[in-house]
């Protein structure tokens, strides 16, 4: 586990930081590292093919480089199964996955949907669609006047034992890195906390 944040260190995985630019866009496309950019180019120059459909060497080599990015990202989350991780485009494609798998199975007419004000677009949409379409309700943690969650009605919200609460760790707009820890250690008493190194086993996700 990282002790420090080295960012000097960390930056110099990345060559764009090389320019001298200041990049905040990270949210909308993020920047990738030399490891990641080496990995790609390795794939497209050694073994560039279909993977899981082909019997030639070089496919079978893709799959085995494919599924072994899933047995790496198991042991770091301590996931009990590969089959448990499943690959999105982005944490767009992520949210829209959960809430028209998940929730438009386990939403129901009356829950409760808790959102905050600081949520970019793509974690509200497609709540105020799921909500529209099922019947739900959605409430919006306001924020103080340091932009700051107000937890106070964070957690008079938890108390009405909402289906389902999402927020982000840090706003776009204001840059506001929430008290998840704290919003965390009480939403997740109904399911313990998630700490800043996800743990799958110690905080399994389970339909409410």
């Amino acid at each position: 586990m990282i002790k420090t944040f080295d960012v000097a260190t960390i930056r110099k995985d990345f060559p764009i930081f090389e320019t001298g630019i200041a990049y905040l866009d990270s949210a909308n496309t993020s920047q990738r590292p030399r490891q990641v950019t080496g990995a790609m180019m390795e794939y497209f120059e050694k073994f560039n093919s279909n993977i899981h459909r082909s019997a030639y060497h070089i496919a079978e080599e893709a799959t085995a480089h494919y599924e072994a990015t899933r047995e790496k990202v198991r042991d770091f989350i301590n996931a009990a199964s590969t089959k448990e991780i499943v690959y999105t485009r982005g944490t767009t494609e992520s949210i829209n996955l959960v809430a028209y798998s998940w929730g438009r199975k386990h939403i129901q007419q009356g829950d409760l949907i808790v959102l905050t004000l600081l949520e970019h677009h793509s974690n509200i949409v497609p709540w105020q669609i799921l909500a529209a379409e099922k019947g739900a309700k959605i409430e919006y943690v306001d924020i103080d006047e340091r932009g700051e969650l107000r937890l106070d009605q964070f957690h008079k919200l938890l108390e009405r034992s909402p289906r389902l609460v999402a927020f982000g760790q840090v706003s776009n707009a204001l840059r506001t890195v929430h008290q998840h820890r704290r919003a965390g250690m009480r939403l997740l008493r109904l399911q313990r906390a998630q700490d800043a190194r996800a743990d799958r086993r110690r905080n399994p996700v389970r339909p409410a």
